[in-house]
């Protein structure tokens, strides 16, 4: 049985934590209620927890736009392609450091570990797109930042961990280094896959601020940068012209579409990676 106190403390602990979560969530669900009812309701404060005279003139008018259906793609491409060039360059390249028998790992984990302390800087980096003819280009956004040196640590702690009498026993049935990667350490490696993609795919998806240094091209803009102009550069009365002017103030509830679309495919992810995630996610931190 447990005792009043127990049963008190777990009370108020549920309360704390049920009250933090809806603190976290209600900004987004009004963001939601907003963007799915009447524009002019929205623009006199009228919404609050539910939407009124539901609608969704918003997303017709945002989905009917040429620019955003062009931003989408260049996301999706830049998202989909770019996470699965990173994963092939950070699984290839952590497999082989994670080997202590192979000399000069200690170096080049060195080396990698100092470019995250220090780096060419922004300029430099510039020049170097300038110079490999990528500005004005969605590669732009993908080789520069394909390999990110910290999940690189994770995926070599990873591979570290694992028993080298599997690997032993499989070169023993006659695989090379390249089939004990496929066949046996990238099936039991799900986990920290798993969560790794989920980080690339995050920084990928939400990338703003190499779109906006790298590329000029408006054919070449990311939805980041997109959702920063309707937000930030253009008043409501600015959008409704250029979205749909028929509608009366119809701004403001399309700013509230582009933040759910801008927001919701990223968080389709995670249902699918959840149980990688969580044991992903603990790596390193317990020894067991």
């Amino acid at each position: 049985m447990k005792s009043q106190t127990k049963i008190g403390f777990e009370l108020v602990n549920y309360a704390l934590l049920g009250l933090m979560a809806l603190m976290m969530v209600f900004p987004f669900w009004n963001v939601l209620v907003m963007s799915f009812s009447t524009p002019h309701l929205v623009y006199e404060g009228q919404l609050l927890f539910w939407p009124k005279q539901w609608t969704t003139v918003a997303y017709n008018a945002v989905f009917q736009n040429r620019q955003f259906i062009q931003t989408f793609q260049n996301t999706v491409f830049i998202t989909i392609v770019g996470t699965a060039v990173s994963m092939l360059l950070t699984t290839t390249l952590a497999y082989p450091l994670s080997k202590r028998t192979i000399k000069g790992t200690g170096v080049m984990l060195f080396i990698a570990f100092f470019t995250m302390l220090f780096n060419g800087g922004i300029i430099p980096s510039y020049l170097l797109v300038k110079e490999l003819g990528m500005l004005n280009s969605l590669w732009s956004l993908i080789i520069p930042s394909a390999l990110s040196v910290f999940n690189l640590m994770i995926m070599v702690s990873f591979f570290r961990s694992l028993p080298t009498e599997l690997e032993e026993s499989a070169k023993i049935d006659g695989c090379n280094d390249i089939g004990v990667l496929l066949r046996i350490v990238i099936p039991i490696s799900l986990p920290v896959i798993a969560t790794l993609t989920l980080f690339y795919a995050v920084s990928k998806w939400n990338m703003f601020f190499q779109a906006v240094m790298y590329n000029s091209d408006i054919s070449k803009m990311t939805m980041q940068v997109l959702l920063r102009q309707i937000l930030m550069q253009m008043t409501s009365d600015a959008v409704d012209a250029a979205m749909a002017g028929e509608v009366p103030k119809i701004g403001v509830t399309v700013k509230m579409a582009m933040i759910i679309i801008a927001t919701v495919p990223i968080l389709l992810i995670y249902p699918f990676l959840q149980k990688y995630f969580a044991k992903g996610a603990m790596i390193g931190s317990v020894k067991g």
